[in-house]
């Protein structure tokens, strides 16, 4: 394994979160902050790179009411209402 695929990915971004949780990818740590704010780490993978670039893309396919469902679970876990 390089380097680069041992490096965890972190992001505040809820949607990002969501939708690699809704893909399948397996989250290592959710951290909250006394804001609500949280932040999510994954396992560092070329398949995740490579699902991350689909999403800013608009190319990653989801089933629509997973990802909703896993959004406001993500909401209601951090305490965060800002989209």
């Amino acid at each position: 394994m390089s380097q680069s695929q041992s490096l965890p990915f972190v992001t505040y971004d809820k949607a990002l979160a969501s939708a690699l949780i809704t893909k399948g990818f397996k989250l290592q740590s959710r951290r909250y902050m006394r804001s609500g704010k949280a932040y999510f780490t994954f396992h560092g993978a070329e398949s995740l790179k490579h699902a991350i670039e689909l999403y800013w893309d608009d190319g990653l396919l989801l089933n629509a009411r997973t990802l909703l469902n896993e959004y406001k679970a993500t909401l209601e876990r951090t305490n965060d209402r800002r989209i």
